[in-house]
């Protein structure tokens, strides 16, 4: 069976981990101050954080945004739900977005109409790794003073405007989640526009105090309630290693999805569309197709892994209360009825890329 998904182990990490762990210092440090120095160089923004989720990410920027119980962030159904749990922790309303079903991100078109006073943030996720509309989501969020957050748990290497996601939106949350195109086991990072937010970031990862203190750091004065949201030493160490072959494995997924770009011509699988003015980290390969049923088990019969990986989040009880009519959300509608995704990730030889081009267009 093709895996659609696979788990990057660079080589030395049981070495290093050792040498880690033999320290003594094993939690937030050395190792992790050089991973987030790699990482925050790697997407072109200094004000990087690590922490120990991109959920824990989402959460900091909840804060950030100053929401309140009662207030509403603007956001799409189609991710994980741990794109929008940690707002509604936090006693928010979410108020769901639809999406484009050729791209399957949230739909600036639909955006603006669904704003009101109590509207704090937007939140957009780069499905698949293809950036969403960035320009025309801030510029909205712009016109009604309202904070922008992406959610780039897929999007490590994309690019929009020519530049690294990471650098364009008021917070953009990564994630080194297991199945990610890089691990740490689990971990992830919080970027943001102003060294001003990061430093605040900073202390609220870790309690709401500055590690970097200098002195005794339990002596500071709190003066904002803060987390245990820090990445540690151990799982960082792991990051430094595969920063050594992010490129080599951003460019592998990108390689693949060319190809598949090239080659796939079954007009009974429609591709998704490619935004000009941005490039996909290709984490997945989504496609589209009338009975997904079918063509997944068709696919399994191949050899060939296959799945949604995620569902719409507005069918969830945790979210009932938030429910909208169907008929409201068409693309949401039509995108979830039919996506699926196949393997397009590093570990695909030549092989597997003409298996999988062969099975998806001699389905009937």
């Amino acid at each position: 069976m093709i895996p659609l998904f696979k788990v990057h182990k660079p080589v030395g990490v049981e070495k290093l981990i050792s040498k880690v762990w033999a320290s003594g210092f094993i939690t937030e440090g050395e190792y992790s101050d050089k991973f987030e120095k790699m990482f925050g160089e790697y997407v072109g923004n200094k004000n990087t954080s690590l922490v120990n989720s991109c959920t824990s990410a989402i959460a900091l920027t909840s804060r950030m945004c100053g929401i309140q119980p009662g207030d509403e962030v603007i956001t799409t159904p189609m991710t994980c739900m741990a794109t929008n749990e940690p707002f509604v922790n936090d006693g928010a309303k979410l108020v769901w977005a639809d999406i484009d079903p050729s791209t399957g991100n949230i739909d600036p078109k639909s955006i603006e109409a669904l704003i009101t006073p109590k509207t704090k943030a937007i939140i957009g996720v780069h499905w698949a790794g293809q950036p969403f509309d960035i320009d025309a989501v801030n510029k909205i969020a712009k016109k009604y003073n309202i904070k922008v957050i992406e959610d780039a748990a897929h999007a490590i290497g994309a690019t929009y405007n020519e530049k690294p996601i990471g650098t364009h939106s008021d917070y953009v949350c990564f994630s080194f989640q297991a199945i990610k195109h890089i691990t740490t086991a689990d971990g992830g990072a919080l970027c943001s526009k102003s060294s001003s937010d990061d430093e605040r970031i900073k202390k609220l990862k870790w309690f709401g105090l500055d590690r970097k203190f200098k002195g005794n750091k339990w002596e500071q004065d709190i003066v904002e309630s803060g987390f245990k949201y820090h990445m540690n030493n151990t799982n960082a160490a792991i990051g430094i290693l595969q920063m050594n072959h992010i490129n080599d494995i951003v460019n592998a997924h990108k390689s693949n999805y060319k190809y598949f770009n090239e080659n796939i011509n079954n007009p009974k699988v429609t591709k998704m569309r490619i935004d000009p003015k941005s490039e996909s980290s290709c984490w997945i390969y989504t496609v589209l197709v009338d009975d997904r049923n079918r063509f997944q088990e068709y696919l399994k019969q191949k050899g060939i892994a296959s799945d949604p990986v995620h569902v719409r989040n507005d069918n969830y009880t945790v979210f009932k209360e938030f429910k909208k009519d169907k008929s409201l959300l068409p693309g949401v509608e039509y995108f979830c009825s039919r996506h699926i995704n196949i393997p397009v990730g590093w570990w695909l030889s030549k092989e597997d890329r003409e298996r999988i081009v062969d099975a998806v267009n001699n389905y009937k």
